[in-house]
């Protein structure tokens, strides 16, 4: 058994284990046992206890085919987890009482080691982690390899603005460029973020992979014919991501429409699946070709200023920043309404919640200590919190602790103290409904994180134009098509963008429908 695992500290790395029952199923739906009876070799590199390999014995049995020699040596296990292959071949002994072969399991990192056998079939599932949560010391091994496989454009935005690239992305690009003979098929389980992530996985969707490690010179295209995806049925119990799967081949490039079928009622409904605009757009869903037809721009007059954003992210101190009574004993300046669900579910703009933010509202800028020291209640409540406040995570907020602003926030700006707001419910939804907030007294409506998006506005009038030109009822129609309904991408800023043609440098433009 090849053991090259030295350079790992933990090895549950995004781990999602197949059910025994849906890896037959996948292996059914695609033929993959008949491919393997009629001498196709077959390889899962991220196997995990071997589901995949364990169910293509338990078919066998049961159609009566003998476990020969021969055909053991086409079936091939690739693990980062030694433990996991020792298991699987327990149950191997176990079930069927015959040793697997040591020399069709290695024990490797598919992203880092390198693997010099090819196949004529990968099937699997890769490990599903976004790489923000990676573990700190595997980040730092795996970075080079999502640069070098074009899934971030830079470092720095490896650093700062991709964090919710998916490990599964990675995996896929790297066995599909580097594992398979000439015009292999894949076939996996994925999250379906891969196909309908609004940035983050652009890359992943140039449908290009590296044929060998370390080689930045040499690529293979890839492309994806057939998808299904769940929508009620647990393949993975506990996994709130959602999943498809997804059938892929080397060295063919890719061609749209996709066929996507999604469950419904216990039945597969066929669908077609194609970018929104750009090849490297995320997917639209549509019932038919004819509504492919249908112009996917909404021209509205928007300033630079005024592109979609989220609201004020707290980066998990929602319990020092947020209170759901106006807090009488700090500055009443540093306090905003939030945004809650009750402004659209009861109709009313009294707020439910209010926001500490000790910021400039000139600027946008957070206040110094020295300024927040002219408060005393102000600076004694953040001291207290200061130990919580420092020990928060991510990239962007680690730089200004570092720079001594540990109070800051994420997602405040000049434009969080614009008077007014065209704002709506960005997450878990399945309609749209843009509202305008004002202001209550002198102080500025905030949104809620990922929970709410918002236009920030400096007239009312402005605000009411953007309104109207927002309840244009092809937009629900192409957010429905984007597959976010119910979903936390559902109507944030990424998508809203690639909708509006929003930075224009007039505002005063004319509202041209679809």
């Amino acid at each position: 058994m090849d053991t090259k695992i030295s350079h790992l500290n933990n090895v549950n790395i995004g781990q999602v284990f197949t059910p025994l029952k849906w890896a037959e199923w996948l292996i059914n739906r695609w033929n993959i046992f008949d491919a393997w009876i009629d001498r196709a070799h077959i390889c899962d590199p991220t196997a995990g206890q071997g589901a995949f390999p364990l169910a293509m014995l338990h078919i066998a049995r049961r159609k009566g085919i003998p476990l020969t020699p021969e055909r053991l040596s086409r079936l091939t296990l690739i693990e980062i987890d030694r433990s996991h292959l020792e298991k699987f071949r327990e149950n191997v002994k176990s079930e069927f009482g015959i040793d697997f072969p040591t020399s069709q399991m290695f024990c490797q990192d598919v992203i880092m080691d390198v693997h010099d056998k090819k196949y004529d079939i990968l099937v699997g599932n890769p490990p599903w982690a976004n790489f923000g949560d990676l573990p700190t010391s595997y980040k730092a091994s795996v970075k080079p390899f999502f640069l070098e496989e074009d899934l971030v454009p830079d470092r720095q935005k490896t650093l700062l603005g991709s964090s919710r690239v998916d490990i599964a992305a990675l995996v896929l690009k790297i066995i599909l460029g580097r594992l398979l003979k000439k015009n292999g098929i894949g076939y996996f389980y994925l999250p379906t973020s891969l196909f309908f992530g609004d940035g983050a996985h652009s890359g992943f969707r140039n449908y290009s992979a590296r044929c060998s490690l370390n080689r930045v010179d040499s690529s293979r295209d890839f492309s994806v014919d057939t998808v299904y995806e769940w929508t009620s049925t647990k393949v993975f119990e506990g996994i709130g991501t959602s999943y498809c799967c997804a059938r892929f081949h080397c060295d063919i490039q890719q061609n749209f429409p996709v066929s996507y079928f999604r469950e419904l009622d216990g039945k597969w409904v066929e669908h077609k699946a194609l970018p929104l605009k750009n090849p490297t757009d995320p997917w639209r869903i549509v019932n038919n070709l004819d509504e492919l037809n249908t112009e996917t721009t909404l021209e509205i007059g928007l300033s630079p200023e005024q592109k979609p954003r989220q609201g004020v992210n707290t980066c998990g101190a929602n319990n020092i920043f947020i209170f759901d009574h106006k807090p009488s004993h700090l500055p009443e300046q540093f306090l905003y309404p939030l945004a809650t669900k009750e402004i659209w579910k009861e109709n009313i703009t009294l707020p439910h919640q209010w926001i500490l933010l000790p910021y400039h509202q000139e600027t946008g800028k957070p206040l110094t200590w020295d300024e927040i020291g002219q408060w005393d209640t102000l600076k004694e409540y953040l001291q207290n919190a200061q130990k919580v406040l420092k020990s928060r995570k991510g990239t962007l907020l680690r730089s200004a602790i570092n720079k001594g602003n540990w109070w800051a926030l994420l997602g405040v700006g000049s434009y969080s103290f614009a008077p007014f707001k065209v704002i709506w419910q960005a997450y878990g939804k399945n309609h749209f409904t843009p509202i305008v907030l004002g202001s209550v007294g002198e102080q500025m409506w905030q949104g809620n994180q990922a929970m709410h998006a918002l236009i920030p506005c400096w007239t009312e009038q402005d605000a009411q134009r953007i309104k109207t030109a927002l309840e244009n009822p092809r937009i629900p129609v192409l957010l429905r098509q984007l597959n976010g309904a119910g979903r936390c991408n559902w109507a944030q800023p990424g998508k809203i963008k690639k909708i509006l043609a929003f930075d224009r440098e007039t505002i005063d433009s004319q509202l041209s429908l679809f």
